[in-house]
């Protein structure tokens, strides 16, 4: 008779199955967490890449039509536009880094190359592209975002 009532006894059967699932529920939580931090990041770079890309070319027609005004900031204030065509490499990362968002990646992150004399990825016309390389740790393994983006220059 004892063993029958054992037997037939299940009010802990609950707690059996929620400490089963409660495991499951944190790992596909923290999972999903990390996967929209992770586009979350790679949308960001994505935007820092197109903005800067996009100031270059038109900073180089600013130049072209010899005006004054720059997109790109610096430490020492606004550059003119023929300082940044003078040494892309130096305005354009940052100005990339500055319009990232995510985990604020360093301007190391971002590469940029092209001009009037080089064609890339913008196809037959000259253009700037800048690219970025973003190691993201998720969870116990690394992944490394890319983002790339090219704007034409308008040489006419």
């Amino acid at each position: 008779m004892k063993l029958k009532r054992i037997c037939d006894d299940t009010s802990g059967s609950s707690l059996i199955e929620f400490t089963v699932t409660l495991p499951l529920f944190f790992l596909l939580m923290f999972g999903l967490l990390q996967a929209g931090l992770l586009l979350y990041t790679l949308s960001g770079l994505q935007h820092g890449v197109e903005v800067a890309a996009r100031c270059a070319s038109v900073n180089y027609s600013a130049n072209q039509l010899e005006l004054s005004q720059s997109c790109f900031t610096g430490s020492g204030g606004v550059p003119t536009p023929s300082t940044v065509v003078s040494s892309p490499s130096t305005y354009v990362p940052t100005y990339a880094a500055q319009h990232s968002w995510g985990v604020n990646p360093s301007s190391a992150t971002f590469a940029v190359t092209g001009g009037i004399a080089t064609t890339n990825t913008c196809g037959t016309t000259p253009g700037y592209e800048v690219t970025a390389r973003y190691p993201f740790t998720y969870f116990l393994f690394n992944v490394t975002l890319h983002a790339q983006s090219c704007f034409p220059i308008n040489v006419s």
